[in-house]
């Protein structure tokens, strides 16, 4: 019976140190980062623990750039380096449309020449003459958006020649107006024929546009995953860290325990290989918060100043959430994304380009036929101001008008051309429909991933409440010989799986709510 009593005693007085001892700080590896508020709290509800930064950073005292997420949109809308270079894409789409208009813009055009001919003695009707010309043209062109081609030209001219007869002028001016104007009736002829190429320049140029403004969304998707991967990583850290300060509370207590002659000494290397893999842990968690910061530098800033690298980024916007879980409905999100999309107003504008060429094609199958006209008005003196006043008043006018056909036998290259056209505008219909398809599809995953990771959400915060309440009742299991370390290390390693669980669903919950924006292509910057 007294031994029994001493043994009682005794127990009771390891239990007494044992919970004295766990009030005391655990000593701390001078090479390990500050740490974590106790592991009976639980981090994510808390604000951000100091973490360690570069060792380039803390030498060269270099500050910590404390990042919301709308921080990190506007830089990266700003500063992004494939944004800027695709942000001329549109830029060439615009000149591409003024290389189309130009085409109806007016021409001016002229000539000047000199030439000298001689010809021989035929007979004495016909003696040996010699020419001499110098002429110009100066005129002015445009074609009209009926395909018709408008020609205003004055053509002056100085004619001199001599004789062995004498019986010719020796010298003679001409001066003569003519407008002309050419308009095909069949085959490329009319406003839509002539405005295909600048319709299709426009639709071009919006379809640049929106594709632009497409990868703008995909950008600030990827800015927003790596942000929320940079704060679950930091978040994660933590996680890490407490469980490696459970891993050392062990080992302390265990040692204490040999010490007092309580577990022989090999009983500390179980302890001993769980702190070494808690600290190979809190080393890779460490290393991916740098990964992940190098993720979100390359996708925020550029490196005009050579200092990206150098700058240590911890996200201040908070990844904990606790959001509803009542369904909603698909249809509303469904036709915001159809009506917003700009990867559908692409596809549409490509729908419309390929319509314009097939109208076009189809115009080429036609015969040619044209309307010619002109109308003229020249004068012929031995001055050249007679000459050309007779032009100017239209004293000796001419005119005419002229059909002109062509008709192509067989014409089977442009019946080919049109029938590709009408294959090639059923083709893009096609691929928009399908597009349709998937932006549907990817709006409905989006919704259902929203409402499921909410349920998640709260699952595995209910599951980290039981995983802590575990541990405390493994830990005074332990300090009363009821349980063993080995339950301890277990239900050590649950609460960190939960915790990393529910940090991971609450990551992935804020990137679904943006990922649902960039699925109805409503994905902004925010405003300041």
């Amino acid at each position: 019976m007294a031994k029994s009593t001493a043994s009682i005693s005794s127990l009771l007085a390891f239990v007494c140190c044992a919970v004295a001892a766990a009030q005391q700080p655990a000593p701390q590896d001078p090479l390990a980062p500050k740490p974590t508020p106790p592991i009976a709290q639980d981090p994510t509800q808390k604000p951000d623990a100091p973490l360690p930064v570069d060792a380039e950073a803390e030498r060269k005292s270099l500050p910590i750039r404390d990042l919301t997420l709308g921080d990190a949109l506007r830089a990266g809308r700003a500063n992004n380096v494939e944004l800027r270079a695709a942000e001329l894409l549109p830029q060439q789409a615009r000149q591409d449309l003024l290389v189309a208009e130009a085409v109806f813009q007016p021409e001016l055009y002229g000539d000047a020449g000199y030439s000298d001919a001689e010809s021989p003695r035929r007979n004495n009707f016909q003696p040996a003459l010699t020419r001499k010309t110098i002429d110009a043209t100066v005129g002015w062109r445009q074609r009209v958006l009926t395909g018709g081609l408008f020609d205003l030209a004055y053509r002056p001219a100085r004619l001199t020649t001599s004789s062995t007869s004498g019986a010719f002028p020796d010298r003679q001016y001409t001066s003569e107006w003519s407008l002309s104007y050419t308009q095909p009736l069949l085959r490329g002829a009319w406003t839509d024929y002539q405005l295909a190429d600048v319709n299709s320049a426009r639709h071009g140029l919006r379809q640049a546009e929106h594709s632009y403004a497409r990868q703008i969304q995909d950008t600030l998707l990827a800015i927003v995953e790596a942000y929320w991967e940079l704060a679950y990583a930091r978040a994660n850290y933590r996680v890490v860290l407490a469980a490696l300060d459970v891993a050392r509370e062990q080992l302390r207590i265990t040692a204490e325990r040999i010490r007092v002659q309580e577990l022989a000494p090999r009983d500390r290397v179980a302890d001993e290989a769980e702190v070494a893999r808690r600290e190979e842990e809190r080393i890779q968690a460490d290393n991916e918060i740098r990964r992940r910061e190098d993720d979100l530098r390359r996708l925020v800033f550029d490196d005009a100043g050579g200092s990206l690298w150098r700058w240590n980024l911890r996200p201040s916007s908070p990844i904990e959430t606790s959001p509803a879980v009542e369904e909603v409905a698909f249809e509303p999100f469904v036709e915001a994304a159809l009506g917003k999309r700009p990867d559908l107003m692409a596809r549409r504008n490509e729908v419309a380009q390929a319509e314009l060429e097939a109208v076009k094609a189809n115009r080429d199958t036609l015969p040619g036929l044209d309307l010619v006209t002109s109308y003229s008005s020249d004068g012929v003196r031995d001055d050249f101001s007679p000459a050309f006043a007779d032009s100017s008043e239209l004293q000796y006018p001419d005119w005419s008008v002229r059909l002109q056909f062509s008709i192509p036998i067989g014409n089977q290259a442009a019946r080919a051309r049109a029938q590709g056209a009408l294959l090639e505008v059923e083709r893009r219909q096609r691929v928009l429909y399908g597009a349709i398809l998937d932006v549907t599809k990817e709006v409905r995953a989006a919704v259902r991933n929203l409402h499921t990771l909410a349920q998640s959400i709260r699952a595995s915060g209910e599951s980290v409440r039981l995983a802590e309440t575990n541990l405390e009742t493994e830990k005074v299991k332990l300090r009363v010989g009821a349980s063993t370390a080995f339950e301890v290390q277990r239900r050590n390693q649950e609460l960190r799986e939960a915790r990393s669980r529910h940090l991971r669903n609450q990551l992935d919950y804020r990137v679904a709510e943006s990922r649902l924006q960039h699925a109805q292509g409503i994905l902004e910057v925010p405003r300041e």
